[in-house]
């Protein structure tokens, strides 16, 4: 072995070498210059020592080391005097074997013990580091521990923001509706309160009847119950119309504190109570305001409560008190109406104190309580008040008269969708109504599917919808063969409220004492009414009355055709589903081309088949029919 630590002994190579080979190249090949370097490309730098071992050799330790362990193994021996390569020191191998055995020690840190020395281990199989008190803190922590610690406090920080998202997503509303005002594309539902239900046997009905029938108007997805007469007259209900007293309940119908009773099951049901208001012939002519209306500000605010308003407004001493008003805040502090139709106004529609009245009685209810008035009154308002008083109210009841043909009735949508009505976003909302207690109904005038085909169109169009009792399961006229009533001749369209099954009916008395008893309904079309009710609900296309976009109101409803008895309707909002409305008012069938409006849909409401793909190309609707399509974008 030369002195480059390369071995020359021809036996362990196995061949024969010359004498060239087995001489040091410093004596008998380098130049004298070359020989003071190994490193033949920098002959001017010093060599490194003989001891030298390079980082990347597998040799660890030192020759004295080396000897240790080759004493101890021989075959460690055999091969640390048979081993030759550049930059390893003698034949030891012992650093190689613990750097490439699986099972070899990790290198780690260890305080000073007295048996270590220059920071190497005394067996010399592990180096390790000595810690002193120079050394930063950190080194002597618990590193194990504080990695097991940050991988779970890691782990369950993911499973935590996994756990809130999967809540989110499951807490996320099924809609994303506008929200609009309770009363703004609501369903109203009237009732004559002397024919839905009679708790006494007496042949009337009374208001325990109505609270006894809460479960059916939270069935049907109402949100109102609107009672059109309930004040005490001479002969009710024979006359109910000519009332005595506006702050009583007639006693055949019960006491004050049964309509609040009322009142308080609807609101437990999510369902407002609306009161129909008659001041006419009661109340011949308006009084003056009992507040200074013109201070008041231009609109009730939702956010403002009433006493706030009636705050900031003077009182006008010496005036006369005002009838209506005192009416509505009989009602209020009585508590549980959530609003009033003022009827007969159209008597007053030049009175002087007519737009001031209006705003009083407006800030007396507030902003969470409606205010209604009839589309008559409003075309009977001169020109340049017709806008203030929309301002000031807040549902116009339009009353849809189905019977005089598809082109009367599309115009009479057209002007109140078109017209005044919706000119300004704090405008009034429109009230539809197709049967009431001065209409016949239309079951006795054509058929049950009259009824069912006019309810259906009624609930496809924007704003509000007032359902008259036993519309939804066409009820019909009362039948009086024998004339044993024909002085009640003009109250035959309000018969007696049908139920489904023997239990529970109107009455259990033989006989009406002011109507004749019979009266047939079809009880499968409320299935029919239920499930267009509840798409309106989830259906900002229908049950909104426009489209706002910057304070501008953009129509959403379109009179597509209305010849030849078939009424086609189009309702749609922006990024929402469009429908389309196909009724026939005809009595034969029809088979309609719509390609030129729409191309192809699912039947969603009607007697036809829900859920089917329908084409337009060839359109069949029966007679007296009325189809709801979701329209395929």
């Amino acid at each position: 072995m030369n002195h480059l630590q390369i071995s020359t002994d021809p036996t362990l190579l196995g061949v024969e070498l010359p004498d060239s080979l087995t001489t040091s190249p410093s004596v008998s090949t380098f130049l004298p210059e070359e020989d003071a370097s190994t490193c033949l490309l920098l002959p001017g730098t010093p060599s490194p020592p003989l001891d030298f071992t390079h980082p990347l050799t597998p040799s660890m330790g030192n020759a004295d080391n080396c000897e240790t362990g080759a004493g101890d193994d021989p075959a460690a021996e055999t091969s640390s005097s048979g081993s030759s390569g550049i930059g390893m020191v003698g034949g030891c191998t012992t650093g190689a074997s613990n750097l490439f055995n699986n099972h070899s020690d990790y290198q780690h840190l260890r305080k000073k013990s007295g048996t270590e020395e220059n920071g190497m281990h005394p067996t010399g199989g592990v180096m390790s580091i000595t810690l002193t008190k120079d050394m930063p803190g950190f080194v002597h922590w618990n590193w194990p521990l504080i990695r097991k610690c940050t991988f779970f406090v890691f782990l369950s920080g993911i499973i935590a923001m996994v756990g809130i998202v999967v809540a989110m997503i499951a807490t996320l509303p099924k809609s994303c509706n506008p929200a609009v005002t309770w009363y703004k594309g609501s369903v109203f539902y009237e009732v004559f309160p002397a024919s839905f239900q009679d708790t006494n046997d007496d042949g009337l009905g009374d208001i325990r009847g109505l609270i006894g029938r809460a479960e059916y108007f939270k069935g049907l997805g109402v949100g109102a119950v609107r009672l059109n007469s309930i004040f005490p007259s001479k002969h009710y209900p024979d006359h109910f119309q000519e009332v005595t007293s506006l702050t009583a309940v007639d006693e055949v119908l019960g006491k004050v504190e049964d309509l609040q009773k009322f009142a308080a099951v609807l609101h437990e049901r999510n369902i407002s109570l609306v009161l129909d208001l008659p001041i006419y012939p009661f109340v011949n002519h308006l009084n003056p305001p009992t507040i200074d209306v013109d201070h008041l500000p231009n609109r009730t605010n939702d956010d403002v409560p009433t006493s706030e308003f009636l705050r900031l407004a003077r009182s006008v001493k010496g005036g006369e008190e005002n009838v209506i008003t005192s009416v509505l805040r009989f009602w209020l502090a009585k508590g549980g109406v959530d609003g009033f139709y003022i009827k007969g106004l159209e008597h007053f529609h030049d009175d002087p104190l007519l737009l001031e009245n209006i705003k009083e009685w407006k800030y007396t209810l507030g902003g969470d309580r409606v205010l209604m008035v009839s589309k008559q009154f409003i075309d009977k308002l001169a020109e340049p008040i017709v806008g203030e008083v929309l301002n000031h109210v807040d549902l116009v009841d339009v009353l849809l008269d189905m019977t005089n043909g598809t082109e009367v009735t599309a115009n009479v949508i057209r002007s109140a969708v078109d017209g005044s009505l919706l000119k300004h976003t704090k405008h009034a909302w429109i009230h539809w109504s197709v049967g009431s207690v001065h209409e016949r109904r239309l079951s006795s005038g054509l058929s049950p599917n009259a009824t069912l085909a006019a309810t259906l169109t009624q609930l496809m169009l924007p704003g509000t919808v007032n359902i008259f009792y036993g519309d939804e399961i066409a009820l019909e006229e009362a039948h009086d063969p024998t004339g044993e009533h024909t002085d009640t001749q003009h109250l035959h369209h309000l018969t007696a409220m049908a139920w489904s099954g023997s239990q529970n009916q109107f009455t259990g008395r033989g006989t009406l004492p002011w109507l004749p008893k019979s009266a047939s309904a079809s009880f499968h079309h409320l299935d029919i009414v239920l499930e267009m009710i509840a798409l309106r609900k989830r259906s900002p296309s229908i049950y909104l009355n426009a489209v706002i976009k910057e304070e501008q109101i953009l129509p959403n409803t379109d009179v597509k055709s209305s010849q030849n008895d078939i009424l086609v309707l189009q309702r749609w909002y922006p990024r929402r589903n469009s429908f389309a409305c196909i009724t026939n008012f005809g009595l034969k069938n029809a088979s309609l081309d719509l390609t030129a409006m729409f191309y192809s849909g699912e039947i969603v409401a009607g007697t036809s088949t829900i859920r089917e793909r329908v084409y337009f190309e060839k359109f069949n609707v029966d007679s007296l029919e009325t189809v709801i399509v979701r329209l395929h974008k």
